[in-house]
């Protein structure tokens, strides 16, 4: 396993990018266009005989509607966030939807959200008050 000096897995990223190129392109010479990237660059990363994609987070976080955190597979940690061991279970699931497209993301996203609102529509006042506390 490929480490960099900040402890990243480069392999493990590196995969996650060409991922989301096979899902999200027809082509590696087509994303290659889209990004303004010299050709045979995919082909490179995909050979391991460069890792420049590491150089160019923030700008595929971009291109693919990702964020940087979720390209680098920072693990979700609850210290300084408060977050609950229920959103921490529901963060690394929609993190296993990396390889989704940004519409089949968004697709989840809404019908998540509608059923979410439509289950909290279900419960009576008193219970969703009981809840809270």
């Amino acid at each position: 396993m490929m480490k960099n000096k900040s402890g990243v897995n480069v392999a493990a990223v590196g995969e996650r990018v060409l991922s989301l190129i096979d899902n999200e392109f027809e082509s590696d010479a087509s994303f290659e266009r889209e990004v303004g990237l010299p050709a045979k660059t995919v082909n490179n990363w995909r050979r391991g005989r460069s890792a420049s994609y590491m150089k160019m987070l923030p700008r595929l976080a971009e291109c693919f509607d990702v964020s940087v955190t979720e390209l680098l597979d920072v693990p979700i940690s609850s210290s300084g966030q408060d977050l609950s061991e229920d959103e921490v279970e529901l963060l690394t699931l929609f993190r296993k939807c990396s390889s989704l497209t940004a519409r089949q993301k968004l697709s989840l996203t809404r019908t998540l959200e509608s059923v979410i609102t439509l289950y909290l529509n279900s419960i009576p006042e008193k219970k969703k008050g009981a809840k809270k506390h």
